[in-house]
């Protein structure tokens, strides 16, 4: 199989030439919200109250079979990613192997992948990805020593035992004669020997492993999610992400990317954990009826004009800069070679 991190640079189509598209690439699918991590560099450890804290919940299954339905309803090609997580570890949603068995019976999507802590990867559950088909499974590890992994996860949950899941893993699908699911170990760079350390804990559990560049989330007020985890090291850290950092003017997500929260919210965007760039919800429209709307357009707009200051989130991001988290640049894209606005029947 294709590395993961291999998967964004194959066959990969220009952004700007394909525009606009007739659905997303990606669409992203939140089986729960929840996690049993309280990571220091992640929005799951903000103890103020929010629109996060307020639609902490699993998905429900009627919930799930109704996107998958609308998928199968919408004409064109395949999505080339379903993707069975968001915001929160998606094996906490106690419908899980349902969803996987599901969302691939349909056919909907090139690929099928999940990203996990894979703390809560049982052995029935690591069973049913290999009898599912699931295509690919990214793991993020946090450290490599248990006072360090305590320290970032806010939980005493043994490192050890993830290696043991991986390893069960592994196991199922050589019993199974199969590569799927194929996993991808990754780590965020510690810019210390650390790395090093990583790399050979993980090696023999997984099919890859590698470094993460460091990120943040929406800006909230009185938190930085680089320096909670980096500490001395958070100028190293700044200094990395500018060095990746583009000019870019537009975020090319809302331009190929659905993702759908565990309380049916759909937003263009898989970072927005405030969900300030929510446009639609699937319990009153359809998921091509949203990616079909003026909303969806107008926040298209939004991006190629520069008028992010416009959304309270996108306001607050930075994360499309980044050459290591989105590769298109679509900056000048003329905004009237996208479909035009719908008249209003009601006018």
């Amino acid at each position: 199989m294709i590395k993961y991190t291999a998967l964004s640079s194959t066959n990969r189509q220009n952004l700007r030439e394909v525009l606009p598209l007739a659905k997303p690439f990606t669409l992203l699918i939140e089986p729960s919200s929840l996690c049993n991590f309280r990571c220091i560099q992640c929005f799951q450890s903000i103890k103020t109250d929010s629109y996060f804290s307020q639609n902490l919940l699993s998905m429900p299954m009627a919930r799930f079979r109704r996107i998958i339905e609308q998928l199968q309803q919408w004409p064109g090609p395949k999505l080339k990613v379903l993707k069975l997580s968001l915001y929160g570890e998606p094996l906490i949603a106690p419908d899980f192997p349902e969803m996987l068995a599901l969302a691939k019976q349909a056919d909907i999507a090139e690929r099928i992948e999940t990203t996990t802590n894979a703390s809560l990867l049982s052995p029935e559950i690591a069973e049913s990805m290999v009898r599912h088909g699931l295509d690919y499974v990214r793991v993020s590890i946090y450290a490599t020593r248990q006072d360090r992994h305590q320290e970032v996860t806010g939980s005493k949950f043994d490192i050890e035992r993830i290696r043991e899941n991986l390893l069960f893993l592994q196991e199922a699908k050589r019993r199974a004669g199969t590569e799927r699911p194929y996993v991808s170990c990754k780590m965020l760079d510690e810019f210390s020997d650390e790395n090093d350390r990583f790399l050979s804990m993980f090696r023999d559990v997984a099919d890859e492993v590698y470094l993460d560049k460091p990120h943040t989330w929406i800006k909230v007020d009185g938190v930085n999610f680089i320096k909670n985890f980096y500490g001395k090291k958070t100028s190293s850290a700044e200094k990395d992400f500018e060095d990746h950092s583009t000019q870019r003017v537009a975020c090319p997500m809302a331009f190929t990317t659905m993702a759908v929260r565990a309380n049916g919210a759909v937003a263009p965007c898989c970072v927005d954990y405030i969900g300030g760039t929510n446009i639609g919800d699937i319990e009153t429209q359809s998921l091509q009826e949203i990616w079909n709307s003026n909303a969806w357009l107008e926040f298209q707009k939004m991006q190629l004009e520069n008028r992010k200051n416009e959304n309270s989130s996108c306001a607050r991001c930075d994360i499309f800069r980044s050459d290591h988290y989105t590769k298109d640049n679509i900056d000048g894209f003329p905004v009237e070679k996208l479909r035009p606005l719908k008249q209003d029947v009601n006018q």
